[in-house]
Protein backbone atom coordinates (compact mmCIF):
# COMPACT_ATOMS: atom_id res chain seq x y z
CA UNK A 1 0.00 0.00 0.00
CA UNK A 2 1.66 3.39 -0.75
CA UNK A 3 2.48 5.55 1.81
CA UNK A 4 -0.33 8.20 0.80
CA UNK A 5 -2.87 5.96 0.99
CA UNK A 6 -2.18 4.01 4.28
CA UNK A 7 -2.63 7.38 5.93
CA UNK A 8 -5.90 8.43 4.40
CA UNK A 9 -6.35 4.71 5.81
CA UNK A 10 -5.09 5.51 9.26
CA UNK A 11 -6.75 8.85 9.78
CA UNK A 12 -10.00 7.33 9.36
CA UNK A 13 -9.51 3.92 11.31
CA UNK A 14 -8.39 5.95 14.18
CA UNK A 15 -11.44 8.39 14.01
CA UNK A 16 -12.81 4.94 16.31
CA UNK A 17 -10.34 5.66 19.25
CA UNK A 18 -11.63 7.54 21.92
CA UNK A 19 -10.40 11.38 22.25
CA UNK A 20 -9.42 11.56 25.91
CA UNK A 21 -6.93 8.72 24.07
CA UNK A 22 -5.71 9.81 21.06
CA UNK A 23 -2.97 12.42 21.39
CA UNK A 24 -3.83 13.60 17.43
CA UNK A 25 -7.36 15.28 18.29
CA UNK A 26 -6.91 18.64 17.66
CA UNK A 27 -4.40 18.91 14.78
CA UNK A 28 -5.07 19.72 11.32
CA UNK A 29 -5.87 16.37 9.03
CA UNK A 30 -2.44 18.11 7.54
CA UNK A 31 -0.80 17.57 10.64
CA UNK A 32 -1.93 14.84 11.59
CA UNK A 33 -0.95 13.29 8.56
CA UNK A 34 2.35 14.51 9.07
CA UNK A 35 2.14 13.33 12.79
CA UNK A 36 1.31 9.90 12.06
CA UNK A 37 4.01 9.60 8.67
CA UNK A 38 6.95 10.45 11.60
CA UNK A 39 5.76 8.24 13.95
CA UNK A 40 5.83 5.26 11.40
CA UNK A 41 8.88 6.44 10.00
CA UNK A 42 10.86 5.87 13.10
CA UNK A 43 9.27 3.22 14.03
CA UNK A 44 10.44 1.50 10.68
CA UNK A 45 13.78 2.46 11.17
CA UNK A 46 13.76 1.60 14.49
CA UNK A 47 12.65 -1.85 13.31
CA UNK A 48 15.55 -2.34 10.75
CA UNK A 49 18.18 -1.08 13.38
CA UNK A 50 16.51 -4.21 15.36
CA UNK A 51 17.15 -6.18 12.56
CA UNK A 52 20.25 -5.21 12.22
CA UNK A 53 21.32 -6.53 16.13
CA UNK A 54 19.50 -9.42 14.97
CA UNK A 55 21.22 -10.06 11.73
CA UNK A 56 24.73 -9.38 13.94
CA UNK A 57 24.03 -11.68 15.61
CA UNK A 58 22.32 -14.90 13.99
CA UNK A 59 24.96 -14.32 10.95
CA UNK A 60 28.05 -13.66 13.32
CA UNK A 61 28.82 -10.45 11.53
CA UNK A 62 32.38 -8.76 11.91
CA UNK A 63 31.77 -5.77 14.00
CA UNK A 64 34.79 -3.39 14.40
CA UNK A 65 33.01 -0.78 16.44
CA UNK A 66 29.91 -0.08 18.40
CA UNK A 67 26.92 -2.41 17.51
CA UNK A 68 24.65 0.38 17.88
CA UNK A 69 26.53 2.37 15.17
CA UNK A 70 26.47 -1.05 12.78
CA UNK A 71 22.58 -1.49 13.49
CA UNK A 72 22.08 2.11 12.75
CA UNK A 73 24.47 1.54 9.21
CA UNK A 74 22.62 -1.61 8.26
CA UNK A 75 19.06 0.21 8.55
CA UNK A 76 20.30 3.13 6.70
CA UNK A 77 22.01 0.52 3.99
CA UNK A 78 18.95 -1.44 3.48
CA UNK A 79 16.80 1.37 3.20
CA UNK A 80 18.76 3.05 0.38
CA UNK A 81 18.38 -0.24 -1.49
CA UNK A 82 15.32 0.14 -1.76
CA UNK A 83 15.73 3.54 -3.89
CA UNK A 84 11.84 4.16 -3.65
CA UNK A 85 10.42 8.19 -1.87
CA UNK A 86 8.91 6.26 1.02
CA UNK A 87 11.96 4.73 1.67
CA UNK A 88 14.43 7.84 1.04
CA UNK A 89 11.75 9.98 3.04
CA UNK A 90 11.62 6.99 6.07
CA UNK A 91 15.45 7.85 5.89
CA UNK A 92 14.88 11.81 6.40
CA UNK A 93 12.22 11.51 9.09
CA UNK A 94 14.19 9.12 11.11
CA UNK A 95 17.36 11.61 10.90
CA UNK A 96 15.12 14.42 11.89
CA UNK A 97 13.76 11.61 14.48
CA UNK A 98 17.41 11.80 16.56
CA UNK A 99 18.12 15.74 15.59
CA UNK A 100 14.39 16.12 17.73
CA UNK A 101 15.14 13.98 20.67
CA UNK A 102 18.90 15.19 20.53
CA UNK A 103 17.62 18.96 20.83
CA UNK A 104 14.88 17.99 23.40
CA UNK A 105 17.44 16.84 25.99
CA UNK A 106 19.54 19.54 25.37
CA UNK A 107 22.45 17.38 24.05
CA UNK A 108 23.86 17.46 27.56
CA UNK A 109 26.21 14.90 28.24
CA UNK A 110 28.58 13.56 30.87
CA UNK A 111 31.78 11.17 31.06
CA UNK A 112 29.17 8.21 31.55
CA UNK A 113 27.24 9.18 28.29
CA UNK A 114 30.17 9.08 27.11
CA UNK A 115 31.40 5.49 28.17
CA UNK A 116 27.98 3.91 26.95
CA UNK A 117 27.55 1.77 23.96
CA UNK A 118 24.93 4.72 22.26
CA UNK A 119 26.46 7.29 20.35
CA UNK A 120 24.69 10.91 20.56
CA UNK A 121 21.62 11.39 19.13
CA UNK A 122 22.51 14.29 16.55
CA UNK A 123 25.61 12.12 15.37
CA UNK A 124 23.14 9.22 14.81
CA UNK A 125 20.83 11.81 13.01
CA UNK A 126 24.02 13.10 10.87
CA UNK A 127 25.85 9.53 10.15
CA UNK A 128 22.09 8.99 8.05
CA UNK A 129 22.46 11.81 6.47
CA UNK A 130 25.96 11.39 5.64
CA UNK A 131 25.12 7.65 4.50
CA UNK A 132 22.51 9.64 1.84
CA UNK A 133 24.43 11.97 0.00
CA UNK A 134 26.94 9.36 0.31
CA UNK A 135 25.00 7.20 -1.70
CA UNK A 136 23.77 10.00 -4.00
CA UNK A 137 24.74 13.27 -3.70
CA UNK A 138 22.74 14.45 -5.90
CA UNK A 139 19.41 13.07 -5.39
CA UNK A 140 20.33 13.81 -1.01
CA UNK A 141 21.88 16.82 -1.38
CA UNK A 142 18.93 19.15 -0.61
CA UNK A 143 18.62 16.91 2.87
CA UNK A 144 22.09 16.91 3.22
CA UNK A 145 21.42 20.93 2.92
CA UNK A 146 18.82 21.12 5.01
CA UNK A 147 20.84 19.53 7.94
CA UNK A 148 23.63 21.90 7.68
CA UNK A 149 26.07 19.34 6.69
CA UNK A 150 29.11 21.16 5.51
CA UNK A 151 29.88 20.68 1.66
CA UNK A 152 33.69 19.13 2.27
CA UNK A 153 32.06 16.68 4.71
CA UNK A 154 29.34 15.96 1.86
CA UNK A 155 31.82 14.61 -0.63
CA UNK A 156 33.90 13.05 1.67
CA UNK A 157 30.33 10.81 3.24
CA UNK A 158 30.82 9.07 -0.16
CA UNK A 159 33.81 7.20 1.06
CA UNK A 160 32.53 6.25 3.87
CA UNK A 161 29.07 5.20 2.25
CA UNK A 162 31.30 3.43 -0.14
CA UNK A 163 32.86 1.09 3.24
CA UNK A 164 29.48 0.57 4.46
CA UNK A 165 28.06 -0.26 0.93
CA UNK A 166 31.15 -2.96 0.17
CA UNK A 167 30.97 -4.84 3.56
CA UNK A 168 27.41 -5.35 3.86
CA UNK A 169 27.26 -6.39 0.56
CA UNK A 170 30.01 -8.77 0.56
CA UNK A 171 28.56 -9.92 4.13
CA UNK A 172 24.61 -10.18 2.86
CA UNK A 173 24.33 -10.85 -1.34
CA UNK A 174 24.14 -14.28 -0.18
CA UNK A 175 22.29 -14.62 3.33
CA UNK A 176 19.83 -17.58 1.34
CA UNK A 177 15.98 -17.20 2.20
CA UNK A 178 13.19 -19.49 4.06
CA UNK A 179 13.94 -17.35 7.88
CA UNK A 180 11.09 -19.20 10.28
CA UNK A 181 9.62 -15.89 11.28
CA UNK A 182 6.74 -15.70 14.34
CA UNK A 183 4.58 -12.61 14.51
CA UNK A 184 2.45 -11.26 17.78
CA UNK A 185 1.01 -8.17 18.82
CA UNK A 186 -0.15 -8.21 22.24
CA UNK A 187 -3.16 -6.56 23.38
CA UNK A 188 -1.87 -2.81 24.45
CA UNK A 189 -4.84 -2.09 26.37
CA UNK A 190 -7.16 1.10 26.84
CA UNK A 191 -3.93 3.05 27.10
CA UNK A 192 -2.06 1.65 24.23
CA UNK A 193 -4.55 1.29 22.24
CA UNK A 194 -4.16 4.31 19.95
CA UNK A 195 -0.23 2.90 19.28
CA UNK A 196 -1.09 -0.71 18.94
CA UNK A 197 -3.77 0.34 15.78
CA UNK A 198 -1.34 2.44 14.33
CA UNK A 199 1.50 -0.33 14.72
CA UNK A 200 -1.31 -3.12 13.57
CA UNK A 201 -2.82 -1.03 10.80
CA UNK A 202 0.40 0.45 9.33
CA UNK A 203 1.73 -2.65 8.06
CA UNK A 204 5.46 -1.83 8.76
CA UNK A 205 6.00 -4.43 11.69
CA UNK A 206 4.70 -7.79 9.56
CA UNK A 207 6.36 -6.08 6.01
CA UNK A 208 9.74 -6.00 8.00
CA UNK A 209 9.22 -9.49 9.66
CA UNK A 210 8.18 -10.76 5.74
CA UNK A 211 11.37 -9.22 4.63
CA UNK A 212 13.52 -11.43 7.05
CA UNK A 213 11.76 -13.92 6.05
CA UNK A 214 12.41 -13.78 2.23
CA UNK A 215 15.78 -12.11 2.79
CA UNK A 216 17.86 -14.41 4.88
CA UNK A 217 18.24 -17.98 5.93
CA UNK A 218 18.94 -17.71 9.47
CA UNK A 219 18.93 -20.68 11.73
CA UNK A 220 15.96 -21.42 14.17
CA UNK A 221 12.97 -19.15 14.79
CA UNK A 222 12.85 -15.82 15.24
CA UNK A 223 10.27 -13.68 17.08
CA UNK A 224 8.40 -10.31 16.06
CA UNK A 225 6.49 -9.18 19.28
CA UNK A 226 4.71 -6.12 19.70
CA UNK A 227 3.84 -5.11 23.43
CA UNK A 228 3.72 -2.71 26.07
CA UNK A 229 6.59 -2.55 27.96
CA UNK A 230 6.24 0.00 30.19
CA UNK A 231 9.00 2.57 28.43
CA UNK A 232 9.20 3.73 25.02
CA UNK A 233 11.63 0.95 23.78
CA UNK A 234 12.80 -1.41 20.75
CA UNK A 235 15.31 -3.92 21.14
CA UNK A 236 16.60 -7.62 20.41
CA UNK A 237 16.86 -10.20 22.55
CA UNK A 238 19.40 -13.29 21.44
CA UNK A 239 18.63 -15.47 24.15
CA UNK A 240 15.19 -15.76 22.23
CA UNK A 241 16.02 -14.43 18.99
CA UNK A 242 13.28 -12.16 19.63
CA UNK A 243 12.74 -8.53 18.08
CA UNK A 244 10.35 -6.67 21.12
CA UNK A 245 8.79 -3.49 19.75
CA UNK A 246 7.48 -1.25 22.79
CA UNK A 247 3.93 0.52 21.66
CA UNK A 248 5.17 3.22 24.53
CA UNK A 249 7.82 3.91 21.70
CA UNK A 250 4.83 4.80 18.99
CA UNK A 251 3.67 6.92 21.29
CA UNK A 252 6.97 8.69 22.14
CA UNK A 253 7.42 9.43 18.45
CA UNK A 254 3.73 10.87 18.07
CA UNK A 255 4.55 13.33 20.95
CA UNK A 256 8.31 14.33 19.95
CA UNK A 257 6.57 15.53 17.00
CA UNK A 258 3.39 16.95 18.24
CA UNK A 259 5.21 18.83 21.22
CA UNK A 260 7.38 20.52 18.24
CA UNK A 261 4.39 21.83 16.29
CA UNK A 262 4.54 26.10 16.26
CA UNK A 263 2.37 26.58 19.70
CA UNK A 264 -0.18 28.47 18.17
CA UNK A 265 -0.97 24.89 16.15
CA UNK A 266 -0.75 22.49 19.28
CA UNK A 267 -3.86 20.81 20.69
CA UNK A 268 -5.33 22.51 23.95
CA UNK A 269 -5.90 19.89 27.00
Amino acid sequence: MGRLLLLIVLLVGLGAVPAQADMLSGLTKAQRAETLRFAINNSLFTLYHEVGHLLIDKLKLPMLGREEDAADNIATWLLLQKGTPDANRTLEDAAKGWKMTGMLYGDNYDEDDYAFGYTPDRFRSLQIVCLMVGADRSAFRPVANAFSLEPDRQRSCHFDYGVVDRSLRALLDNAGSGTKVDVHYHDGGRRLRLAERILRQSGIFDDVAEEVRRGYKLDGRVKFTARGCGEPNAFYDPDAAEVIFCYELVEDFLNVYVDDLPARTRPRN
